[in-house]
């Protein structure tokens, strides 16, 4: 073998290798995604238990996440939508998501925390489930204290990436 059959071969190894040694593109929640939210709620001492359709918009940057949860409410919440935002984290091969996000512009003071529940990457249409809790005793239309607590259900119906508001600063 002569010293460019020799360079060749090397170059062809240390490119193969390179290849095979690079991580797969990691997985993003970046998405819109759409599904159901089904609640059970308290209101000064008075159970009810409702749900509704949603439509979810995520922008993952890094480990940073922005989402924008767009719903119409019954008009005693008056609320269209809330902002939030949060990190996610993977498993070492990636083939398992989770995350957490907390509201940041509610159109009322309350404090909503959402925990997406460890996900495979791997399902050739990606959805996830999520479970939220919140308390409020400033809902307009509802006296006293309300503690709601929702499961969602959600199914990624684009992965472009959609426009998301920006927490304000808190």
């Amino acid at each position: 073998m002569n010293l460019i059959e020799l360079l060749k071969t090397t170059q062809t190894a240390i490119l193969l290798f390179a290849i095979a040694a690079t991580p797969a593109a990691a997985f993003s929640l970046t998405g819109t995604y759409k599904g159901v939210v089904a609640c059970d709620s308290t209101t000064a001492g008075e159970a009810s238990t409702w749900g509704w359709n949603i439509e979810l918009l995520m922008v993952q940057d890094g480990a940073d996440l922005r989402v924008d949860y767009k719903y119409v409410d019954a008009a005693e919440l008056g609320n269209e939508y809330t902002l939030y935002s949060g990190k996610a984290a993977a498993s070492a091969d990636g083939s398992v998501i989770s995350a957490y996000f907390k509201s940041c512009n509610a159109s009322f003071p309350a404090d909503e925390l959402v925990r997406i529940a460890p996900t495979s990457t791997k399902v050739k249409d990606f959805g996830f489930a999520a479970d939220s809790i919140w308390a409020s005793d400033q809902v307009p239309n509802l006296p006293g204290l309300t503690v709601q607590s929702c499961r969602w259900s959600l199914t990624r119906t684009s992965a472009d990436v959609p426009t998301v508001r920006t927490c304000p600063a808190e």
